[in-house]
């Protein structure tokens, strides 16, 4: 972990154990190793993946910290190659995580991955959200998801995944927005947006947001 790194966390409050620190270095090695049979990143990203995709991910930190209780359960909606998921669980040990992927071969790299790093909050599944019923249905504190395409598509089953209360964090790159399609959806399925957080990444010249929403 370099110096841009650990700067950034220090900003956000962040404060990794050793045993937290040594267990994100060997997720990344673990994805570099597999990543040309399971596909997780761009090839691009193979020497950025601690700024790119570990320390974005790990942005959520406070926001869950502030949002959710200890031993709350958390859903990543659609984890890929464990992000922002498996940062997230390494860092609030405190915390359930449910790890939802629709293809097979992530998902047997994401229980891999969770038994390699020793993380007994983690639960990787192969499902598609929106297609489980109720093994889905009220059932997280806090859903996250990053990179799954627009949000007005993915919004209904996020929300639809909460419990009363619960929380549903998108991380966003650009300005987030109050489009038509989001409001309609919010009203639709019982959710309002919260108060976003902004965040900038080593060497961006612009803000990330995660968007925050309830369900009511």
């Amino acid at each position: 972990m370099d110096e841009r790194i650990k700067r950034s966390l220090e900003q956000w409050g962040i404060a990794l154990t050793q045993e937290q620190a040594a267990r994100l270095e060997l997720f990344n090695s673990e994805l570099l190793e597999k990543n040309s049979r399971f596909n997780l990143v761009s090839r691009n990203d193979e020497g950025e993946i601690w700024p790119r995709h570990i320390l974005d991910a790990l942005a959520g930190v406070p926001l869950l910290r502030k949002l959710l209780g200890a031993g709350g359960s958390v859903a990543d909606a659609g984890a890929g190659a464990g992000f922002p998921g498996i940062p997230l669980a390494v860092a609030l040990e405190d915390l359930n995580f449910d790890l939802w992927d629709s293809s097979l071969k992530r998902s047997q790299f994401l229980t891999w991955t969770a038994s390699r790093l020793k993380l007994k909050n983690v639960r990787a599944l192969h499902q598609r959200i929106g297609q489980s019923g109720a093994l889905q249905a009220g059932k997280y504190g806090a859903v996250v998801e990053r990179a799954m395409g627009k949000l007005e598509n993915i919004l209904p089953q996020c929300l639809n995944m909460l419990e009363a209360g619960g929380i549903f964090l998108a991380w966003q790159s650009g300005v987030p927005g109050s489009s038509a399609a989001i409001q309609k959806t919010l009203e639709l399925h019982g959710g309002r947006a919260e108060e976003p957080f902004a965040y900038r990444l080593p060497n961006e010249e612009r803000d990330r947001f995660i968007l925050v929403f309830r369900r009511c």
